[in-house]
């Protein structure tokens, strides 16, 4: 499997000290400029472009990345012939906002919110991909730096798409029965004429969130809120053992004591009577 993984995310982390993230430049959405320094974080540490040039950086994206994402559509990038990243940045490790998309457990090329250019990268062959979620807490101290860092594989993480698709076609029927004006939508509803003058209307849309995986998976690892910086990645272990680079992190943890590796189990998100093999990849300073 290619070099570009979350293994060398984990271990150009490992060997950049640096946790504050650059402010945001040329944004007039407080949330996109929120976000955008910690997603060159995570492209900076894929990529291995973390302390390169602006003119370095872009080489090195386009070595590693198949698609640079945008600010409409997941995901926040693809790996070539490899995973999607999907980026988030929360204050505190509590819930996780997704807004109008739900929680995925794969990136499948039918996905109606993706773009067309991310639908026809790699010769538009592609049907599914594994997907990494990259969530980082950066509180409210105004230091701007990374306090903890989560990297999961949605597998791990989220049950299928039918569970979620289930959800939100049932309560969108259920609207659409109501004696209403209805237009068509990919939202749950588009509803016309609310008003006596019939020039309002009414859209009504489903927020997803799901809870930290520092809370999820705290059977298998504690969380230390003291800690200056905190990792934990989750690898299911067949994605593990398919990594060409995985000696050079089992061999990092060997030599330095704050990256530990384990063989663990987590509980299976479609059937919690199953459990699946993992690696738990962790890292504390």
């Amino acid at each position: 499997m290619d070099s570009f993984n979350i293994i060398t995310c984990i271990l150009n982390i490992v060997h950049n000290h640096t946790r504050g993230l650059d402010q945001a430049a040329n944004t007039h959405n407080r949330l996109h400029a929120m976000g955008e320094p910690f997603e060159a974080y995570i492209k900076d540490a894929f990529s291995g472009a973390m302390g390169s040039s602006d003119a370095e950086k872009k080489r090195k994206y386009n070595e590693t990345f198949s698609y640079g994402g945008n600010t409409h559509n997941p995901p926040d990038a693809i790996l070539k012939n490899g995973a999607a990243i999907e980026i988030k940045k929360v204050e505190s490790i509590g819930s996780i906002p997704l807004n109008s998309s739900y929680p995925k457990s794969k990136l499948y090329r039918t996905d109606p919110r993706i773009s067309s250019h991310c639908r026809t990268i790699e010769g538009g062959t592609w049907e599914s991909k594994d997907i990494i979620y990259a969530i980082g807490c950066v509180k409210k101290d105004g230091s701007n730096n990374l306090n903890s860092l989560a990297l999961i594989y949605g597998s791990i993480y989220c049950a299928d798409k039918e569970c979620y698709e289930r959800l939100f076609n049932t309560v969108k029927q259920k609207i659409g029965e109501a004696p209403l004006s209805f237009t068509e939508t990919n939202e749950l509803a588009h509803i016309n004429s609310v008003d006596p003058l019939g020039i309002t209307y009414f859209r009504a849309r489903g927020m997803w969130g799901i809870s930290h995986p520092f809370n999820v998976f705290d059977y298998i690892h504690h969380y230390n809120s003291n800690s200056q910086f905190e990792l934990m990645a989750i690898i299911p272990l067949d994605i593990f053992n398919s990594f060409n680079n995985k000696d050079i992190l089992i061999r990092e943890s060997q030599e330095n004591p704050h990256l530990k590796i384990s063989d663990s189990q987590v509980t299976d998100p479609n059937n919690t009577a199953n459990m699946i093999n993992i690696k738990l990849i962790t890292y504390v300073v």
